[in-house]
């Protein structure tokens, strides 16, 4: 693959260059595309598999997150024994 930008410059010159050139980049493209529907596949499995394990456990109930409040803050800094 490090030679592919030089077969790039040669590929402006002669058609046979340009060709090779069109299908090794073709080719990569290609692997590309499959390695990362291979690495979709084995998280998909990795996953199903997190799931069946904790499929039993119950759930964490999720809360949000309490509102800022700036006098409620303040205070516990003065507790603290920081002063202003």
């Amino acid at each position: 693959m490090n030679e592919l930008p030089y077969f790039a410059v040669l590929a402006h010159r002669h058609a046979w260059a340009e060709r090779e050139y069109a299908r090794l980049h073709a080719d990569i493209v290609e692997a590309r595309l499959a390695a990362r529907g291979r690495a979709r596949e084995r998280a998909a499995q990795k996953r199903a598999r997190v799931r069946a394990r904790v499929g039993g456990l119950p759930r964490p109930w999720r809360t949000s997150p309490a509102p800022y409040c700036a006098r409620a803050a303040a205070h516990s800094v003065r507790a603290a024994g920081v002063a202003r």
